[in-house]
């Protein structure tokens, strides 16, 4: 391996400003509660995670973070009478047994009616039009009083497949409010994968933008909502389909199954005043959706008190303000006193519009993902000398990872150097590496794991449980103690042993599993995300992620876009590296590229990172939320089946790839006279 020089920190944390930050003043809460005496991040960490207190440390958040309504008793026992966790997390344990509580009503209280909750923009529509907190609580009231009427009760599913709004927020509120559950798909999203999403789930209520606008474009949703509403055979359920006037475009509602406008959904409001209805912290809330890549997507319904303690205690104490990712934008709003939302794309009409509208807004927390990030360097952008970005103290980032090239930029020259750039990972099912204004940011490290979840590292080479540590060696991201955000169930068929074999099927039901190839590095104590573990790559026994190959192509500005996979097929004694990538206009792959890409590639890792054959491919297939599709097209040139779920939003760019599963046996590529052998089929 390449020797590791010792890094140097792009930023620090300014130790005048430490003690004003929550994490901070959480410190000094617990020491002060507890007669103890932590310092640091690491101290509190490990305090948090300890078997003996990490009951404790939830129990303390969810006071500290004043979750449970103001006249509820001031005792929570995280596992009721319980003096230490069992150890076991499958089936998951009942976290708080005996605190009640309701999202709707944590997000709405102590709000005063004349500030802006909410300051929303949409593509397509001139200006920001700022949503109060009276103005939202009515809109969510009228709602509420709809749904009662429309018969929906506690633990009915309430669904959407919606544009990121006002009328979305208002919606789940309004669920929430009654402990309904909430679920909800993107507009962009085709119709099996609404189909493939929501037979599983049996809504009572479906409502559906009737159209959305996204680059430039106005899409009609009217046919699309036509034919899943017929398909989605939840007639023992489904009230009503109702038609939300998102883009005021033409569509035959009346041939819409059980479906009717949002005004007529709207008159069946009576005037009921706004209520909570107080549920158990393991109700179930929000149903979200895994990727679905492979096959249908996997429904994991996500805890009332669960999401609310993690995401409140991740951006209270992690990012210090005061997005899964929908679920986190809704319930920042619990966490900040206003919000920025966007409906759009982020380039359209100008590749600066969401950077205005932060500065318009004075944002302090900016949320946005690894390929932003990546376009607007691209672009030549550099948001520090085109905007006043004076009030911006944290950027997060999501959705895949970040590279070192990227943090560099940023600190470089980008952002203001006072800004905490978190990269984030493990939203949908554990959350369970993040951020902290208390220590500093390395390139392409995730900073530290998060406060209460006891995540660590494991040998992936080997059946049993064994700790890396922290000796930078890649392995298993896994938690070992239970925490309150563990899903509740998986939903759907089989959903209880999807459950089991998603997480405890390697190491058993004491151990969570993540799925998540990572290493930590010891002198830093960041952690590196390497991909998914079902995709790591494997020549000559040596392990890495394919996150490693990305970090090296995102330099070279020839390329738009790259995927890399490992094949070994069943007549093949060794796996090989195949590297695709997808060149920008004007710019083809040569021997002269393909050669300074395996150059850098070696200088940076080894020789055995090296890709056996690079290829010049016109598209890379993604899914809705941004994921590449590397387990369909590893599939695909290892000869396996590998079915197209409604979830990719180009399927068609898999049958690119179907010609390189007959690639030539190892030593055989000599006698087609080419390193980067194209069969023709």
């Amino acid at each position: 391996m390449a020797s590791v020089e010792k890094k140097e920190p792009l930023w620090v944390p300014n130790p005048q400003s430490i003690s004003g930050t929550n994490a901070a003043k959480f410190i000094s809460y617990i020491n002060q509660k507890h007669g103890l005496a932590l310092q640091t991040y690491q101290e509190l960490h490990r305090w948090s995670t300890a078997k003996a207190s990490i009951q404790t440390f939830w129990e303390d958040a969810f006071t500290w973070l004043e979750l449970p309504p103001p006249d509820s008793q001031h005792v929570h026992r995280m596992l009721g009478d319980s003096s230490s966790p069992t150890g076991g997390m499958f089936p998951p344990a009942k976290f708080f047994p005996t605190s009640f509580l309701n999202i709707a009503e944590n997000i709405l209280r102590g709000r005063a009616d004349s500030v802006v909750a909410i300051h929303f923009a949409r593509e397509g529509v001139s200006g920001i039009e700022p949503v109060t907190w009276k103005a939202f609580r009515e809109h969510i009231r009228a709602i509420r009083s709809a749904m009662v009427n429309s018969g929906v009760v506690k633990n009915d599913v309430v669904a959407a497949v919606i544009s990121n709004s006002v009328d979305a927020m208002a919606i789940c509120l309004a669920a929430l409010s009654l402990g309904a559950v909430w679920s909800s798909s993107s507009c962009d999203l085709g119709t099996t994968g609404i189909i493939d999403r929501y037979r599983q789930i049996s809504p009572k209520l479906v409502f559906a933008d009737d159209g959305y606008t996204y680059a430039g474009k106005t899409i009609k949703l009217g046919d699309r909502i036509v034919d899943w509403s017929h398909r989605l055979d939840c007639d023992q359920t489904l009230k009503n389909v109702v038609l939300v006037p998102y883009c005021n475009v033409p569509v035959a509602f009346e041939e819409i199954h059980r479906g009717c406008t949002m005004q007529s959904f709207l008159q069946r409001d009576t005037g009921e005043q706004l209520d909570f209805k107080l549920v158990p912290f393991s109700h179930p809330a929000f149903i979200l959706f895994s990727s679905g890549t492979t096959g249908k997507p996997k429904c994991i319904v996500h805890s009332t008190g669960g999401a609310a303690l993690k995401i409140k205690t991740d951006y209270t104490l992690q990012h210090d303000t005061s997005w899964v990712m929908w679920v986190l934008n809704l319930l920042n709003l619990s966490c900040a006193s206003s919000m920025l939302l966007y409906d759009g794309s982020p380039f359209h009409p100008r590749p600066t519009i969401l950077l205005e509208l932060a500065e318009k807004t004075k944002v302090g927390v900016f949320g946005t993902s690894p390929r932003y990030l990546t376009e607007l360097r691209d672009h030549g952008i550099i948001p520090y000398k085109s905007f006043n970005l004076s009030n911006l103290r944290v950027v997060t980032s999501t959705g895949s990872i970040l590279s070192e090239d990227i943090y560099r930029w940023f600190y470089s020259k980008a952002f203001p150097p006072s800004v905490l750039l978190c990269s984030m990972s493990g939203g949908t099912d554990i959350a369970g590496c993040w951020g902290t204004p208390l220590l500093p940011v390395y390139a392409g490290e995730i900073q530290c794991k998060a406060l209460g979840m006891a995540v660590d590292i494991f040998d992936a080479t080997r059946p049993d449980p064994v700790s890396l540590g922290n000796n930078a060696e890649p392995g298993e991201l896994v938690c070992t103690e239970p925490f309150p955000s563990q899903p509740l169930a998986f939903l759907g068929e089989d959903g209880n042993e999807r459950y089991r074999s998603s997480y405890f099927e390697r190491y058993g039901t004491t151990i969570w599993c993540q799925g998540d190839l990572v290493k930590q590095i010891p002198d830093t104590g960041g952690l590196v995300m390497l991909g998914r573990s079902d995709g790591v790559l494997n020549p000559s026994g040596v392990r890495f992620g394919s996150a490693e190959i990305y970090a090296v192509t995102e330099t070279f500005p020839e390329l738009s876009d790259s995927l890399c996979v490992g094949q070994k097929r069943d007549f093949d004694a060794d796996e090989r590296v195949l590297l695709f990538i997808k060149m920008k206009s004007g710019s083809r792959l040569d021997t002269d590229l393909a050669k300074r890409i395996r150059g850098a590639i070696r200088d940076r890792y080894s020789p055995r990172h090296v890709p056996k054959f690079i290829f010049e491919v016109a598209d890379i297939p993604y899914t809705v939320n941004g994921k590449k599709c590397e387990i369909n097209v590893k599939n695909i040139v290892n000869g396996r089946k590998s079915v197209a779920s409604g979830t990719i939003i180009n399927p068609g760019a898999l049958d690119l790839y179907e010609k390189y599963w007959q690639l030539p046996k190892e030593g055989q590529e000599a006698s087609h006279g080419s390193k980067d052998y194209d069969p023709k089929l």
